[in-house]
């Protein structure tokens, strides 16, 4: 056989005839005795035998695990799968694979799929069924709007029912934003039909009258259900609805995208699905716009750019909840492969690094070839929601189609044009064009869904030319890839072979010897620290470096929503005074975002007890970053683009972009828009109480769980509803195991907050970007929770001995939220703040007695003493001689406080450490301080004690935390033995124990106290 012979080329395959005959299996074999030599048909025979035999075959899967044969598997190259082609003959392409699985016997349990295909009757549906002339024969479906990818899989998936059915496609007009795909309105050059409407019976017409639709009769309006059974059930239906329908049959009207089977697989038989895929080898993007894609590039072969293409999805897809894709790459793999290989192949490593490639590239390669021994030895082509900034990890590494190039050019088209306005109406087609574009002389109007299709077609088009395709499992952009790559390119990827199976019910799975990256399901595999993460924050630096964009938000003001950008750094700003020697700031640059150019920026700054320019430029310059650093430099800021418009039309936003008119400064943000998503439910109870959220400041040094499990707990008992946790490195394989099950509570929002996602951000600026962290928790919360409470990991918070509320527990903070409330009624308080206690027995090495005594507590049990008094100047500042009075106000006291987030008709503003602000006497008229027996810190630290050696003659008073909350804690660390989990709170909490170099906090390092040392004597 030759090699034009040994596969189904779907992107060159011909019309399926009417005339073509299906030979009997002899024949086959016959013809092929003919053509080939006899070992050659010796072997087709031996094939034979073996798929006939009534054993089931063993799974494919087995092939990785089983020792019986020596014999190596078919390599990728050898590996052409049993497809039928146009005659509908089998073809075994290599015989090297036929003897050795012969050899082996092992092939996949659905191999019986293609053997019965390959032993039916010979006929086709296309020949059985010959429909009478009558009526108008049309076809239509109903757009639902979604993505363009979307789109394109819609109107496949109606244009292959149409051809299967031998009716007319009428295709619907394009009528919102979403809708519009081009192809109506050719005039603008964005696709080449000729291919298509030569090969395929489309009406281009019919359907853009409202007429149209209206004039169905709805018993043709196909139900989903209907609709996915209409190409399985055959002929016998097709006369059926024939008969009910002869002039239109509407699609399964506008029900979404017609899955049948499983996730993303085309509906009908083999015949029925394989046009499907050929539909693909006809539709072509024009000339034009096909110029601008990488494989264009004198260097993508040069450069090896060819070797790989990546669609990056973005991980925050769904507000902060990325595991809307997570679970839907999950589902698609799941629905897609059977027995071992679901373990194999669809790990919650590959899902969920699937959905942020750039953070977990080796693993999600799943081809020997295409894996490289370094990550800067990757060449590429990246097709990007715009949604990270590959260049922080990957600069230089990458090429990507750019469409500006495309769009000027149309733009000058029409400008140069002698009659611009009667060009402009000669190419509109479309209901949505011809309304945004009627009386026009400009594209302006449509430009923003110019850029949104071209730029996405030219994303889908870039994947299809280079070597190894990685994917996104649940992404149409993907799968449309994969059928445009072609039938024969399906293992030359991490996820086509999984959706491309038009011939068996499961997917087969590729070649063992060439596959990496499998999950081993005998060990319990931890995620890379990179993946334990459930937010998506930009990192995107300016051009020239000095600032630096955390995330783009929906943030809630008022009665409505304004576009804001969180950052920190240097931008182009004048503050300006007034006579009175007031600071205002004007920002010399402006936000752009789709149509909306050039428009007006407001930069909010920290306050402090200086001039902002003191604190903005001058303060901090000893620290060598750009950024917020230590010594009062304040330069975090929230930024409002408030003419800015959120379209939740879109599916896919257009970048963010900050620009100074000179050009020297600007940043492109196209993360997600972060805002407030209702995920945390709220707590069951008949008594209204305030919400809270804890934004729990940067953690980094913690190596034991235990301390994180108790702390969460605790706060948990105390009335905290969610946590923020930013996580610098709690990369140990217990602390993510500890986090991970918080995740899946619900109860906590991680963010990766480490030096490597930040593009090293959190290294170089203040206590790892600490006012950052807070205002980005704080923005989140707006609207969505009453109070944030913001602490440290090593500060607990303490609430009354006993609570004034009987529907909660003693220590609850249910009464201090009260006291906010009311001073916000009463004097238009905004914040509440609360002293700091030091708890001075974390320094006390505890004798042999004592550590047995301990040996049952929980840590916070081990250190019930504090400091009887605050110690100047580190938790206090003497205002009077010896001193006899104390302030304790905000940083003097390391005070720690509570923010109304619940009114979002309090602007936004970024948030300090120990008070909303450094301006203490803003802060006096803002915020309330709450007495100590109604809330405090109990500050686990205090190393000015050691470093002054003064652990000996501290006054210490006894202050246990309630014993209530403590056998609350435990319970809640014990009742977790029970649940379906490898880790469970009480596994990950013993074990930790058992391998502790410390039996209290591992951050302190206890010295013998003169007083323990006299007891030991």
């Amino acid at each position: 056989m030759n090699d034009s012979a040994d596969h189904v080329n779907v992107t060159r395959r011909k019309k399926w005839k009417n005339t073509t005959k299906r030979c009997s299996l002899i024949a086959v074999f016959f013809s092929t005795a003919l053509l080939v030599s006899t070992s050659t048909l010796y072997i087709s025979w031996s094939w034979l035998a073996i798929q006939t035999d009534e054993k089931k075959l063993e799974d494919s899967t087995a092939l990785y695990f089983d020792e019986r044969s020596s014999k190596e598997f078919p390599s990728l190259r050898q590996k052409k799968r049993i497809f039928k082609n146009e005659s509908d003959t089998v073809q075994v392409v290599s015989t090297a694979e036929i003897s050795e699985v012969t050899s082996t016997e092992q092939e996949l349990d659905h191999s019986s799929d293609h053997l019965d295909s390959a032993l039916s009757s010979g006929t086709h549906n296309s020949d059985i069924y010959q429909p009478h002339k009558a009526g108008k024969r049309l076809l239509t479906y109903g757009r639902f709007g979604g993505r363009l990818n979307n789109q394109l899989f819609q109107f496949i998936t109606a244009l292959q029912h149409a051809k299967v059915l031998k009716r007319t496609l009428v295709v619907p007009d394009e009528v919102r934003d979403v809708d519009w795909t081009g192809m109506f309105d050719v005039g603008f050059g964005i696709w080449d039909l000729e291919s298509l409407n030569a090969a395929y019976d489309i009406d281009w017409t019919t359907g853009l009258s409202a007429d149209f639709t209206s004039s169905i009769p709805n018993e043709c309006v196909l139900t989903p259900k209907e609709g996915r059974d209409l190409l399985s059930r055959g002929p016998e239906l097709w006369n059926e609805w024939d008969t009910k329908c002869p002039d239109v049959i509407d699609l399964a009207g506008r029900t979404g995208l017609l899955f049948c089977e499983q996730q993303h697989q085309f509906c009908g038989d083999y015949e029925a699905k394989m046009e499907a895929y050929n539909i693909y080898s006809h539709i072509k993007l024009s000339p034009s716009l096909l110029q601008y894609t990488p494989s264009k590039r004198n260097d993508f072969k040069s450069e090896g750019f060819n070797e790989l293409a990546i669609h990056s999805r973005r991980a925050g897809e769904g507000g902060y909840d990325w595991e809307l894709c997570i679970k839907g790459n999950s589902r698609t793999c799941r629905g897609h492969t059977t027995g071992n290989a679901r373990d194999l192949f669809c790990d919650i490593r590959t899902m969920k690094g699937n959905c942020a490639i750039w953070l977990d590239l080796d693993y999600q390669i799943k081809s020997k070839s295409a894996l490289k021994t370094n990550q800067k030895d990757y060449r590429f082509v990246l097709a990007s929601d715009g949604a990270h900034d590959w260049s922080i990890d990957f600069k230089s590494q990458f090429i990507a189609a750019n469409n500006t190039d495309w769009l000027l050019d149309l733009e000058k088209k029409i400008r140069e044009h002698n009659d611009p306005e009667q060009l402009i109406e000669s190419m509109s087609v479309s209901s949505l064009v011809r309304s945004k574009l009627k009386g026009k002389k400009e594209l302006s109007k449509l430009r923003e869904n110019l850029d949104s299709v071209t730029a996405t077609l030219l994303d889908l088009f870039s994947l299809i030319d280079s070597k190894y395709l990685l994917g996104a499992y649940y992404s149409t952009l993907s799968l449309n890839a994969c059928y445009f790559r072609g039938l024969d390119r399906i293992y030359d990827s991490n996820m086509c072979w999984m959706l491309m199976h038009p011939s068996s019910e499961y997917a087969i799975t590729p070649s063992p010897r060439e596959t990496v990256n499998l999950h081993n399901t005998s060990q319990n595999d931890n995620l890379p620290a990179a993946l334990m993460s459930d937010v998506e924050h930009a990192f995107i630096r300016s051009d020239d470096g000095n600032f630096i964009a955390i995330g783009r938000y929906l943030i809630r003001y008022g009665k409505g929503e304004v576009i804001g950008i969180l950052g920190d750094g240097l931008v182009p700003l004048m503050i300006e005074k007034t006579p009175s020697g007031e600071e205002s700031v004007r920002a010399n640059f402006t936000c752009s975002y789709g149509e909306i150019q050039d428009s007006p920026a407001t930069v909010i700054l920290m306050k402090g007890d200086q001039s902002i320019e003191e604190h903005y430029y001058k303060r901090g310059s000893k620290y060598k970053t750009p950024f917020s650093a230590n010594g009062d430099r304040f330069r975090t800021m929230i930024i409002l683009c408030e003419k800015l418009k959120f379209d939740r039309g879109l599916s896919r936003h257009p970048p963010l972009i900050l620009q100074s008119q000179d050009d020297n400064f600007s940043v492109t943000i196209g993360s997600s828009f972060q805002r407030p998503v209702g995920q945390v439910k709220s707590a069951k109870s008949s008594v209204r109480h305030n919400r809270l959220v804890h934004c729990l400041n940067p953690v980094y040094g913690l190596k034991d769980p235990r301390w994180l499990i108790e702390y969460l707990e605790y706060h948990r008992a105390i009335g905290v509803e969610h946590v923020h946790v930013y996580n610098v490195d709690l990369h140990t394989p217990g602390m993510q195991s500890a986090l991970e099950l918080y995740r899946k509570e619900g109860f906590i929002t991680r963010h990766d907050w480490s030096g490597k996602a930040s593009g090293g951000y959190t290294q170089i600026t203040y206590e790892h970007a600490k006012w950052a962290a807070q205002t980005d928790c704080a923005l989140r919360s707006r609207g969505m929770f009453d109070y944030a409470l913001f602490s440290d990991i090593d500060e607990v918070a303490v609430g009354p001995d006993s609570s004034s509320i009987s529907a909660y527990p003693n220590g609850h903070l249910a009464p201090a939220l009260d006291l906010c409330d009311e001073a916000n009624k009463q004097n238009g308080k905004i914040a509440c703040s609360f002293n700091s206690k030091t708890v001075t027995s974390i320094y006390t090495k505890l004798d042999k007695e004592e550590e047995l005594a301990s040996k049952d507590k929980l840590i916070m049990e081990r250190y019930n003493r504090i400091e009887a008094n605050p110690f100047c100047p580190a938790n206090c500042r003497c205002r009077a001689k010896n001193c006899t009075v104390l302030d304790q106000m905000f940083h003097y006291g390391r005070q720690k406080y509570f923010a109304n987030v619940g009114d979002t008709s309090i602007p936004p503003r970024p948030m300090w450490t120990h008070a909303l602000s450094r301006d203490y006497n803003e802060m006096k008229s803002l915020m309330e301080v709450l007495p100590e027996e109604v809330m405090h810190v109990r500050h686990y630290q205090g190393h000015w004690y050691i470093d002054k050696n003064m652990i000996d003659s501290v006054e210490e008073v006894d202050a246990p935390l309630l014993q209530s909350l403590m056998g609350t804690v435990r319970s809640s660390i014990l009742d977790s033995t029970g649940k379906e989990s490898t880790h469970t709170k009480q596994s990950i909490y013993s074990n930790a124990k058992d391998v502790a170099t410390s039996s209290g906090l591992d951050w302190i390092t206890p010295v013998t106290t003169a007083t323990s040392q006299e007891e030991d004597e």
